[in-house]
């Protein structure tokens, strides 16, 4: 337990003289209680308690609550020194305590930790008597032990190099450090000791998720692919990878032929060119007699991404793992959904492992389809906590996409209640103009809100089927995935100009003509979905809409999330800004969360963005200030 403040209650810290009391700040008088009156008639009851200092000059104090709390300790300390800590303020010229607390006589002249409590269980004094008293002096050594076995990965003198704190030098002693915690010298000296501490902690986490990105050297994960024959793939289709494109397949290739396992991510927002590049990695793995198995989050994506790959490639023949069949295509590129888990032969590991829109998949889950020697490419267009984290900090092999190969803009906003017609009568002057619209109806947790938001999406539906007759379809969780892939294939054969949906359409999906999304309820969803959703639209180029409708008001927390999506397009930007809010999630090697501020070894220390970057920079010999 890390000591939340500390109070300076030193001789030359304590305010002796009550003449010219600075207004508004918060100290510590030292000077002699001389009267105390209690006042019960008043709601809420308060104790009026009055000090003076060598000088005359006085001071009030106002206890507000039940006066039994303070009556035993001030009747004690009637006629005689006092300690007593709040913010000045000042009531027709004559100062007062604002907000008042008796300190105890007996830490004068010290620096004192203030410990958390909790309340109605157990007070910050009851904690500082029992650790100052009694536990300290023995669990000092104890958890100083415990650190150098935690950090069995690193020497005392290493850590230190982190540190500019003054008497730990090239030999540094953990017992000093929970000493300066516990019992320091200054105030100074016990939150500089507590922040060395923390870096200690933030140093351990991203060890581990450094750990993680430098695999054994293992040469069964060699593919070695000629550059004149993957010129040749490349010319085989009818799309022409940009410059761009070209490079980042270049990169993939190199990594996935060297005696290092890879672990990369390609990060390319929605319409980049992110499934081309993935394939054409994939196709090359398998024109050089390796193996190559794609796992994508749902089974349209899975659809729609063999049937992509089998267009560009036809010779490849991609084998599809989907739905209940048993059966394994036999075939050396393998796409399908988490079926692909339980189908694969028991020891089967590809030489390439593709995750598209690995956000949607928890670490495990991964990790079940890789082998010691697989390569993993993590495809995604917007980074979850972790991932940014990882990447961010140094941790993984990043490829991007920056340029889409179509001129598009994607306008975001968010709409107010009253703007719903407005609102409406802009997704109807895009229908008649030629475009189509997807509106989502995300659901709310309890039953009760999600029966009345399935009503509204079945009511949107009708009403705007009365202006669009036969020109909309209607998708919710309870239809079978034949029936989802009917309504996105009506979609995108043209047969039909609005979907409305209470599952989010965000993965994969593409629907050429759509250029207007609107998301009712929008702060249901993480950023993550609803980036992707947003970049459903305008697939072909040209302005697109992403509309946020708020049918009520919602938390401030909320609104700061929205509003990241409102100000950047940039899947990575958003990812990043999302982490600062939400958090980095587990960054170990054995960590499944994604999302939620990491926890470090320090009981109830969170991991601080500034933190992170700090340690991160020096990690990396780059030169930085921490503030």
């Amino acid at each position: 337990m890390l000591p939340r403040k500390y109070l300076d209650l030193r001789s030359d810290q304590l305010i002796t003289t009550f003449s010219d009391l600075p207004d508004g700040e918060k100290c510590i008088l030292y000077g002699e209680l001389t009267e105390f009156e209690v006042h019960r008639n008043t709601v809420p009851s308060r104790t009026v308690a009055k000090l003076i200092d060598d000088c005359g000059n006085e001071v009030s104090a106002t206890f507000f609550g039940d006066p039994r709390l303070y009556l035993s300790e001030l009747e004690d300390k009637l006629y005689c020194k006092v300690c007593l800590a709040g913010t000045i303020g000042y009531f027709k010229q004559f100062a007062q305590l604002k907000n008042p607390s008796i300190i105890d006589s007996n830490h004068v002249g010290f620096v004192v930790p203030v410990y958390p409590g909790k309340t109605k269980v157990i007070s910050p004094e009851t904690v500082f008597e029992h650790l100052q008293l009694s536990l300290l002096p023995v669990t000092i050594p104890m958890a100083a032990q415990w650190l150098r076995q935690k950090l069995r990965w690193s020497s005392e003198t290493e850590v230190a190099r982190l540190s500019t704190m003054p008497g730990l030098g090239s030999n540094p002693k953990f017992e000093a450090l929970l000493n300066a915690i516990h019992i320091p010298s200054s105030v100074k000296e016990g939150l500089h000791a507590i922040k060395f501490l923390k870096l200690i902690a933030t140093y351990d986490v991203l060890s581990g998720s450094r750990a993680e990105t430098f695999h054994e050297r293992n040469i069964q994960s060699e593919v070695h692919i000629p550059p004149q024959k993957l010129t040749q793939l490349l010319s085989e289709t009818v799309l022409r990878p940009t410059d761009e494109q070209r490079q980042v397949i270049d990169e993939i290739c190199t990594d996935i032929a060297s005696d290092n396992p890879m672990l990369r991510l390609l990060s390319a927002d929605v319409g980049f060119g992110k499934t081309y590049v993935a394939a054409a990695a994939g196709a090359a793995v398998v024109r050089n007699r390796g193996s190559v198995v794609w796992l994508c989050p749902n089974q349209p994506l899975a659809v729609q991404t063999s049937d992509n790959i089998a267009g560009w490639w036809p010779n490849l023949a991609p084998g599809l793992v989907i739905g209940d069949s048993s059966e394994i295509p036999d075939a050396k590129f393998l796409i399908g959904t988490t079926a692909l888990h339980h189908r694969l032969p028991k020891g089967f590991h590809p030489d390439l492992l593709i995750i598209d829109e690995s956000q949607k998949f928890g670490q495990l889950q991964k990790d079940e389809l890789a082998g010691p020697a697989t390569n993993i490419l993590n495809a995604t267009a917007t980074c979850i906590p972790r991932t940014a984290a990882l990447l961010e900090w140094g941790g993984m092999a990043v490829s991007r996409l920056t340029k889409s190969h179509v001129q598009k803009e994607i306008k975001t906003r968010l709409v107010l209640p009253k703007y719903r017609q407005a609102l409406f009568e802009s997704i109807k002057r895009n229908i008649l103009a030629g475009h189509q619209a997807l509106i989502i109806y995300p659901l709310a947790e309890t039953k009760e809100e999600a029966a009345i938001d399935r009503k509204s999406a079945e009511g949107a539906y009708e009403l705007w089927n009365r202006h669009f007759p036969g020109r909309v379809r209607y998708m919710h969780g309870k239809i079978k995935d034949e029936e989802k892939l009917s309504a996105i294939a009506a979609m995108r054969n043209d047969e039909a100009d609005i979907l409305i949906s209470t599952i989010a359409v965000e993965t994969g999906i593409d629907l050429p003509r759509l250029r207007h999304v609107a998301i009712v309820h929008p702060e249901r969803l993480g950023l993550n979905t609803l980036h992707q959703i947003r970049g459903r639209v305008a697939r072909r180029g040209g302005i697109g809409r992403c509309d946020l409708f708020l049918p009520k008001e919602v938390g401030e927390d909320s609104i700061k999330h929205l509003e990241i999506l409102v100000k950047f397009s940039d899947g990575l930007d958003v990812a990043t800004e999302n982490m600062k809010l939400q958090g980095f999630g587990d960054l170990g090697t054995d960590g499944t969360a994604q999302s939620g501020r990491s926890l470090s070894f320090i009981p109830g220390h969170k991991l601080d963005h500034k933190e992170v970057e700090w340690v991160a920079e020096r990690w990396l010999n780059f030169t930085t200030d921490f503030k």
